[in-house]
């Protein structure tokens, strides 16, 4: 039997909390509180944590605060953070988004949503997990620059695009040709991180910088020097919805 998943909720609002609680619990999942962000950095110290479930509005440390604190620690700063807000601008999603939160979830919300999201969370790390432990570990990828081959780390790509049946990773200035078609990368870098959002783009989740909604569908915009936008296309809009919270 896999361990249970340890999630930390993080809201000054009392009945939120027992009823996440009491819903988490009842999922099999262990769940702590804080009511504030300076509790939860202490309590992120003292116990064990999968998944954290943030407020934004609380007394004396924030949830912008203390997701940077969270961010800025070397024994925190991978834990998926889970945003639960009451504000629903598309100017706090991207804020989030920018510094570093998985999901974003608004008040009132579905908990079995809730279950969902945290389980998938678990899903794509236990994957990502997998796949480094059988590859040894090995996060680079082979690309061509100017006659030279050259070992690429998976944390520089930005985006990876096709083109004249050509295909090309992007990083934060430069540009290499890879000897392999996007659906073989796609399926290469199935983690939670990577993600096909065009027949023509793949994208680096944690390299967003802003997401513009047009037309019923979305844009992203990418972090390289350029700030490229990629178009979703309108198959992949639920699953990139889901794959960010929105």
């Amino acid at each position: 039997m896999s361990d249970p998943i340890r999630v930390l909720v993080v809201d000054d609002d009392e009945a939120i909390v027992d009823m996440i609680q009491m819903g988490l619990e009842g999922e099999g999942m262990r769940v702590v509180s804080a009511s504030d962000g300076s509790e939860a950095l202490e309590m992120l110290h003292k116990h064990p944590t999968d998944v954290v479930l943030l407020d934004i509005m609380m007394p004396r440390v924030d949830g912008w605060m203390t997701l940077m604190e969270i961010r800025n620690d070397p024994l925190t700063a991978d834990i998926p953070v889970i945003m639960l807000t009451a504000k629903t601008q598309d100017l706090a999603r991207i804020l989030a988004f920018k510094q570093g939160v998985q999901q974003y979830v608004t008040k009132p919300f579905n908990l079995m949503e809730l279950v969902a999201r945290i389980q998938s969370l678990m899903r794509g790390r236990q994957r990502v997990g997998t796949a480094a432990q059988a590859e040894g570990d090995f996060r680079k990828l082979a690309v061509r620059k100017g006659g030279r081959t050259v070992l690429l780390d998976l944390d520089d790509v930005i985006y990876i695009s096709a083109k004249n049946k050509s295909t090309y990773v992007h990083t934060y200035e430069n540009q290499y040709l890879v000897d392999l078609t996007l659906s073989e990368l796609e399926e290469r870098l199935s983690t939670d991180a990577f993600r096909r959002l065009h027949r023509s783009y793949m994208i680096n989740l944690n390299k967003v910088k802003e997401i513009v909604r047009v037309e019923g569908s979305y844009v992203v915009v990418m972090s390289d020097r350029d700030e490229t936008q990629v178009p979703v296309a309108r198959r992949q809009v639920k699953s990139f919805r889901e794959a960010v919270g929105i």
